[in-house]
């Protein structure tokens, strides 16, 4: 019978962040007079979710292991920039190679910054993850407004902006993005490194217990530096979909990047306590985020008041954390008691 709860309960973590969408979905169906079902606005959620998406899924990395990446939204936009500064200065020329080295550059600085967070963790032992990125957030969007005078930057080669703007399928008013198809292959690839790779094991093991985990042999370093620089390079790929999107570099792109990437983690079943969390999980996060945000738009609700609905459902998502992390904490000890 106690296998038969335990089965009950993990199935109902597993399954309820997808219920609490078709919830939502259903809600907002209704509210709308079935807008939100219409062909062109379910296109239209498809196109937005990529960037959150892939920024999340980067934010896993950092999540599971206990940690906390607020330079999200940040190495986003310095690698988007440092793009765009290149492309005026060296790659004006609309060929596909330029496209290809821009689109390099916007992932190696991305890249390049979030292991920068991760060095300051383990070389200089700075005393949380909330310190050493909250620091690198206000460097890197102070380096991307500096760099291009606080202007945005248009015009970028053709082939940069495939990957944002193209879509591969479409039937009337729908249209599947590239960009999801790119994101889906993302998730799949993330999906088997965090379950079937030593390495990906070894982020588990980190954020479950990080003592034992250096015990057990496990470079501890090594794999922070290893999760934050991935942040960074999801959050470099995420601008790459947002050039695509935008045609143009803007400085103070995704300013609550970060915090959008978190909700959808915690949302998806991820742990601040690190250790549990799932890509599947976060990708159905993303898209609550992202369904709240087009809600609110078919209704009518302000930006001010949208904000306060995200940081209402961030809130929650927290909360229910907490909460499941205190119930976990209760049941251990309870076993331990017996």
């Amino acid at each position: 019978m106690e296998k038969k709860n335990t089965s009950a309960k993990d199935l109902i973590t597993k399954l309820g962040p997808a219920l609490m969408l078709v919830i939502l979905c259903v809600g907002l169906g209704i509210a709308t007079g079935g807008r939100f079902f219409a062909p062109a606005n379910i296109a239209n959620i498809f196109r937005q979710v990529p960037i959150i998406a892939l920024m999340a899924v980067g934010m896993l990395c950092v999540i599971l292991l206990g940690g906390i990446d607020l330079s999200a939204g940040s190495l986003l936009a310095i690698g988007i920039m440092a793009s765009g500064v290149m492309m005026q200065k060296f790659f004006s020329e609309d060929t596909v190679l330029n496209a290809i080295i821009l689109i390099i550059v916007c992932l190696a600085v991305s890249t390049l910054c979030g292991c920068i967070n991760g060095l300051l963790l383990t070389k200089l032992h700075l005393p949380h993850p909330f310190i050493a990125t909250l620091g690198m957030k206000n460097i890197c969007r102070g380096l991307a407004l500096l760099i291009c005078g606080s202007a945005a930057i248009a015009g970028f080669p053709k082939a940069t902006l495939v990957i944002g703007a193209k879509d591969m399928f479409t039937m009337g008013q729908f249209a599947l993005p590239l960009s999801f198809l790119v994101t889906l292959i993302v998730y799949i690839i993330m999906h088997i490194f965090l379950t079937r790779t030593p390495l990906g094991r070894k982020i588990y093991s980190f954020g479950g217990n990080s003592e034992a985990a250096r015990l057990a042999g496990i470079n501890t370093d090594r794999v922070q530096i290893f999760c934050y620089a991935m942040s960074g390079f999801m959050c470099g790929l995420a601008g790459v979909i947002y050039i695509g999107r935008l045609n143009s570099a803007v400085p103070l792109a995704t300013q609550e990047g970060d915090l959008d990437a978190i909700a959808s983690c915690i949302i998806g079943g991820a742990s601040f306590n690190g250790g549990r969390g799932n890509v599947w999980g976060t990708l159905v996060g993303a898209f609550f985020i992202q369904i709240v945000r087009n809600g609110c738009n078919l209704l009518g609700v302000s930006t001010d008041l949208q904000q306060i609905v995200i940081g209402a459902v961030i809130v929650a998502a927290v909360f229910i954390d907490v909460l499941r992390s205190g119930m976990e904490a209760k049941a251990k000890r309870l076993a331990v008691a017996k």
